[in-house]
């Protein structure tokens, strides 16, 4: 079988969960004698082409239809909520022979894939990463302020392309991430091949020991106890709480100590979070780190240094991380939405809390802390679960069966 897989960017520098599941499965369905390209722009990238673990990544130029467009708007465009044109992938779909299209990002290029699906013959499926059905309007406003004061000219070039933006509708199979939305796409388009199937983790490297001293690399005390939170640096994610926490805690007498890793992708939240930090006088006690590599080695390093790892997002389809905090044998706190309400089971894989209450989060960690038969509890229940049901090839198996059964639907209508 020979998959496209169609997002907006791909880059090890500037990484996510949609370029984590691109990534893993496309290199399990290699292990299983399947072609799998990566086909995206040029966004954030140098490099047009490489070819890396039998997997062709090919990227292709691009543009935002909007005046005036300058190089501080392109910017955040490109690190997130970017709808572009690409002509040039167009054509390559166009004229390249692929068994089925994935495509794993919205908007335009979404319809981008849909015309070639539609010239080629060849079924497509979408992806819903980042929520499609359940995205929160505040996170929506924040994504279009780059647009603010623009003119949008993209209609005439959707009308001649045919953009008419049914790619959902069109397609032939719809895959979610995260299991509210499933339920929600489920029930909205009931004549579809929609199918369940969460991230994955590289179990067995998450839970091997480290080779670097994350601790003394970055100049954090030996005995300081790592409160671990690592996702994109972004309002989305909400790590001023953590910083709240912080806060809350100094004075304690504990040797807390807070890592954030993570891209920056929302410049003017980073701001705030470093304000903050200088108010609260936690310059000693707080290390942002503005993105690892995935297969870094003190990414790895950090997960093993941590005491407890903390992902307060406000919204949340699914939460790859904590699938390496757990394999990493980490206990893991969250905030209660989207998915990781689903992969969570309070007080038995992790802790809970209500989004945005502070009381609660400082709750858990207290419980956390006091209770140490709790903790291991966690770590070993949470270790087993991905074990049984998040390893890639698990993850890839489910994916490809769900490829051929969209194959074999399309051609028996064909």
């Amino acid at each position: 079988m020979k998959v496209a897989n169609i997002l907006r960017r791909f880059t090890f520098e500037e990484w996510g969960g949609t370029e984590s599941v691109v990534w893993n499965t496309s290199r399990c369905l290699v292990n299983k004698n399947c072609t799998a390209d990566i086909l995206c722009t040029k966004a954030l990238a140098a490099l047009e082409e490489e070819h890396l673990h039998g997997l062709m990544i090919r990227r292709f130029p691009y543009f935002y239809p909007y005046f005036p467009m300058n190089s501080s708007r392109k910017l955040q465009l490109d690190k997130k909520g970017g709808n572009p044109y690409c002509l040039k992938m167009l054509e390559y779909l166009r004229d390249s022979e692929y068994d089925i299209l994935h495509c794993h990002t919205m908007e335009r290029l979404a319809d981008c894939v849909k015309l070639a699906a539609e010239i080629r013959k060849v079924p497509y499926v979408i992806s819903f990463h980042g929520g499609c059905l359940d995205v929160p309007k505040s996170e929506l406003d924040e994504m279009m302020k780059p647009l603010n004061r623009t003119f949008n000219y993209g209609k005439i070039f959707d009308w001649m392309l045919g953009y008419n933006r049914n790619f959902i509708e069109k397609a032939n199979g719809i895959i979610c991430v995260g299991f509210n939305e499933y339920e929600l796409v489920k029930k909205k388009y009931s004549n579809k091949l929609v199918e369940y199937i969460p991230n994955g983790v590289d179990d067995e490297y998450f839970s091997k020991k480290p080779t670097v001293d994350f601790k003394h690399n970055y100049n954090i005390p030996l005995d300081a106890e790592i409160i671990l939170c690592v996702s994109r640096i972004d309002y989305q994610k909400n790590q001023k709480q953590l910083l709240e926490l912080m806060n809350e805690i100094k004075n304690d007498g504990g040797k807390e100590h807070l890592v954030i890793i993570g891209p920056v992708t929302a410049v003017n939240y980073y701001k705030e979070m470093r304000r903050m930090i200088e108010c609260f006088g936690l310059i000693d006690r707080v290390t942002v780190i503005e993105g690892l590599k995935p297969e870094s080695e003190y990414l790895h390093a950090a997960y093993h240094a941590a005491d407890v790892f903390i992902l307060p997002s406000l919204h949340e389809p699914f939460g790859i991380v904590v699938l390496e905090a757990w394999s990493s044998g980490l206990p893991v706190i969250s905030s209660r939405v989207g998915g990781l309400e689903k992969i969570i089971d309070d007080h038995e894989t992790g802790l809970l809390f209500e989004p945005e209450s502070l009381d609660g989060l400082l709750k858990a960690w207290k419980e956390l802390k006091a209770k140490p038969d709790l903790r291991d509890k966690l770590v070993k229940q949470a270790g087993d679960t991905v074990r049984k049901y998040f390893t890639w090839d698990r993850i890839t198996d489910k994916l490809l069966n769900f490829y051929n059964k969209v194959i074999d639907e399309f051609k028996g209508k064909s």
